[in-house]
């Protein structure tokens, strides 16, 4: 498919929305908070971005990049209906460290400058965006999708976080409120609590067994 970019100014065989993250592990919030930014934002893919080494998690325990990269593939393959839309990109990992989104970002437009990119992150993300390294120049790089997170509303985070990065463009994703995090997975999981079905058993089994003790 060709069409032209949102800003008019070239055109691009495909939309894919950009979903980084530590996933560690991933689990199915992040499995919805992507296909109902797919669905509403119609894209043509979703490319899962793990990252190496997450500059802002310094001193944070994660399971090794490697296992995080065939654990997202799991998850994908637990559900048909993304099969060939929803994939896992490793190119941050071939970046210096430490790697931020705006060093992110600009690679991937590099390589692929027949596609249009779209950023998609939490409105809890949304409220820090102006601490992110490089925040301004990274806003002017790309537009955000927003998935709506109940402790922090879209409309009121986003007045106030373009009171600092005026420049910013981004587009509300409805979704559940599913307050759920990758560290109280964590938490629960190393307390050998249940983790109420979040992490399908196609990932569960590629934890280190030292990962949960």
């Amino acid at each position: 498919m060709v069409y032209w970019s949102s800003k008019g100014r070239f055109l691009v065989t495909r939309s894919v929305i950009l979903f980084g993250g530590t996933f560690s592990p991933p689990h199915l919030g992040h499995l919805t908070m992507a296909t109902l930014a797919f669905e509403q934002a119609q894209a043509d893919e979703v490319w899962f971005v793990p990252s190496p080494d997450p500059p802002h998690k310094q001193g944070v325990r994660h399971i090794p990049f490697h296992v995080r990269v065939n654990m997202v593939r799991a998850l994908l393959s637990t559900d048909g209906a993304v099969v060939g839309r929803f994939s896992v990109s490793t190119l941050e990992d071939e970046l210096a460290r430490p790697s931020f989104t705006v060093d992110t970002v600009k690679a991937y437009k590099q390589r692929y400058p027949d596609v249009e990119f779209r950023f998609l992150i939490g409105s809890d993300s949304l409220f820090d965006l102006p601490t992110w390294h490089l925040a301004v120049e990274l806003v002017s790089e790309i537009e955000f999708l927003v998935a709506d997170r109940g402790s922090f509303p879209f409309e009121l985070t986003l007045e106030r976080v373009k009171t600092e990065l005026p420049q910013l463009s981004a587009t509300r994703i409805v979704m559940p409120i599913l307050e759920i995090s990758s560290s109280w997975i964590r938490q629960r999981m190393q307390d050998g609590l249940s983790v109420c079905g979040l992490v399908p058993n196609e990932v569960r089994k590629l934890l280190p067994p030292s990962y949960l003790s």
